[in-house]
């Protein structure tokens, strides 16, 4: 078998050999033409030739200028048509003084009134009072008056013209068409809604009386305690009259006194400035002069109501390390007080908050179908308690508290025993007051605290039909003297 494989192999060689010299003979001979080697064109990619000179800088870009006001945008439809009777008559100093020194009118007319708040009954046309003319041509008045404020145009007849009047525009279906993302989350924070406020009265009333609370909310809670993109970037705030702020131009936030104290400015402003003898000004206000934005950036008022059910869910915002403003404080910053436990212990303002105001008791009632409330009068003191919301984000076992301005008989006049579950939440709550000093009567010394029984809540602060649900706040041993 092996001798036959190598016999093919070696025959299988001879041919081989034998085919190429009759090859090479018969090509000799020429009876055989190879093919002509035809050249290869070259590639078709051009050689890039170097640069005979160096090149030109790339010259910097100049910003056009534009022309102000900018044009509305084309996507939101504008209808201005007849409005120029509104601006005529409400650019009218004198034609505003006419129409408006009447008692006669439709509701609309008396609601549009609504706008002059306190103001004498002698200058209630300044609140509608439209003076400076510029704004028709910005962005925003661009749009028409009825854009915004409905009502009906081309006439000059005040009831005609206030059918229809919307005095203070919403949001969602008007800012939102440039605003999107700062309507959707301010309709649903706490500025807009009133979440806060249900989820501590719901807890204190029956399911039973839901219904009814909400109607107590709608009638005097709302007009105050709820706020539209224009009262705080156009307009005085509802709960201090309304009323344009600067001839109805719009800015990113107005002056503080007319936007953010014109709600808390009963209570917070108060405090800050020091706008009461029983306790000096802010230090952040009187040294810092540190204004409300400076600390309350835009998402706080511009934040969700997933994230705050309630104003102290969360973290601290703002907190008093925040944007580094106190990022040295520490049990060995060389401050005695702060040694110990006290840092561990205290909150910031339970050392450095002075007098602030607590009030007991907001009332409600219904005078010839207008509503209106009376509060009970107002103290102001410094309370020390134990931490009722203590959690990983405020985790100090003594902070200050306020008392609540809510009352067994706050809603009386729609029925008896209509917070029947009053007790479910304790009447003093977490604050954090803005009366800060550096030096205060309980932190100048050890005893100024220790053993300072007026400056703690005790169970002699609260009356004894709210104890137990005080409980969780009352301090039940204050720290004797340090002698």
């Amino acid at each position: 078998m092996r001798r036959t494989t190598r016999l093919l192999r070696l025959h299988a060689e001879r041919g081989a050999v034998l085919a190429m010299l009759l090859l090479a003979i018969l090509a000799l001979a020429g009876c055989v033409t190879p093919d002509s080697i035809v050249p290869v064109p070259a590639t078709a990619t051009p050689v890039a030739s170097l640069p005979t000179e160096a090149p030109r800088p790339t010259p910097t870009p100049v910003p056009t200028a534009l022309d102000f006001p900018l044009a509305a945008p084309t996507s939101v439809p504008v209808a201005q048509q007849g409005y120029e009777t509104c601006v005529q008559c409400h650019a009218d100093e004198a034609m505003l003084k006419d129409s408006m020194g009447g008692d006669e009118g439709t509701s609309a007319d008396r609601q549009a009134e609504a706008w002059a708040g306190d103001l004498a009954p002698g200058e209630a046309w300044k609140a509608v009072y439209l003076d400076n003319l510029a704004f028709l041509d910005t962005i925003h008045g661009r749009y028409g008056c009825i854009t915004c404020h409905g009502g009906t145009g081309n006439t000059l007849l005040k009831e005609v013209a206030h059918t229809g009047l919307i005095r203070q525009p919403g949001s969602t279906d008007l800012c939102a068409d440039c605003h999107a993302r700062e309507v959707s989350n301010a309709m649903n924070n706490l500025h807009a809604s009133l979440t806060g406020y249900r989820t501590v009265l719901f807890a204190r009333a029956s399911s039973a009386d839901t219904e009814l609370l909400e109607t107590v909310i709608e009638n005097h809670c709302a007009s105050c305690h709820t706020a539209t993109c224009g009262q705080c970037h156009v307009s005085h705030p509802a709960g201090i009259g309304g009323g344009l702020v600067a001839g109805h131009d719009f800015g990113d936030v107005e002056a503080i006194n007319t936007t953010c104290a014109g709600c808390h400015g009963s209570r917070i402003e108060a405090e800050y400035k020091g706008e009461e003898d029983t306790a000096p000004g802010d230090v952040h206000w009187t040294q810092g002069e540190m204004l409300c934005t400076d600390c309350h950036l835009p998402a706080d008022y511009h934040g969700t109501e997933t994230e705050h059910l309630e104003r102290y869910d969360g973290p601290p915002e703002p907190s008093c390390d925040d944007l580094g403003c106190h990022p040295d404080v520490s049990a060995e910053d060389g401050i005695e007080q702060h040694g110990g436990a006290h840092l561990k212990s205290l909150s910031c303002q339970a050392c450095h908050a002075t007098a602030y105001r607590n009030c007991y008791g907001c009332h409600v009632q219904m005078t010839d179908g207008t509503p209106g409330f009376t509060l009970d009068a107002a103290e102001w003191d410094t309370k020390i308690g134990r931490n009722p919301i203590k959690s990983g984000y405020r985790p100090w076992k003594y902070v200050t508290v306020r008392h609540v301005p809510v009352a067994r008989d706050s809603f009386a006049y729609y029925g008896e025993d209509l917070l029947s579950e009053f007790n479910a939440l304790p009447n003093w709550k977490y604050a954090t007051p803005h009366t800060i000093q550096r030096i205060t009567p309980q932190n100048e010394s050890c005893n100024g605290c220790h053993g300072n029984t007026d400056l703690f809540l005790t169970a002699e602060d609260v009356p004894a039909d709210e104890l137990r649900a005080n409980w969780p706040v009352i301090v039940e041993r204050v720290i004797g003297e340090i002698r």
